[in-house]
């Protein structure tokens, strides 16, 4: 399947799952992933704060592979991965203490352990 990566962290995130797709350890974690952003982009998620503070627990590691959006608010701190923030996403996860990680990031963490992480789409 060829894709049109159009922006740089879209190629990025591609290359970070494929490579953990193949790995050991979340090798099936990393291949949904990659399936979920190998996609067009109007076929990705794109999720409001609401959903995230409802599906997602104190602590927990979130990947979103599409666009977080500022809808609703944080009631927790968590750890979240997503391709994209809009402004006032940005701005209530700060504001409710979240952490921001890059999908590198988030990619050693889970390669040195196993950590619970959950997708949300």
């Amino acid at each position: 399947m060829k894709i049109n990566a159009e922006k740089l962290n879209v190629k990025e995130w591609m290359a970070i799952t494929e490579k953990g797709r193949r790995a050991e350890l979340h090798g099936k974690l990393w291949g949904k992933v990659n399936s979920m952003v190998a996609v067009p982009r109007r076929r990705r998620a794109s999720v409001n704060i609401n959903k995230i503070n409802k599906l997602s627990k104190d602590g927990e590691h979130v990947i979103v592979p599409g666009k977080v959006l500022g809808v609703g608010r944080m009631g927790h701190k968590i750890k979240i991965t997503a391709m994209e923030y809009s402004r006032s996403a940005g701005e209530e996860l700060k504001r409710s203490g979240c952490s921001v990680l890059s999908l590198n990031d988030t990619y050693i963490a889970l390669s040195k352990g196993k950590t619970a992480i959950r997708i949300i789409k």
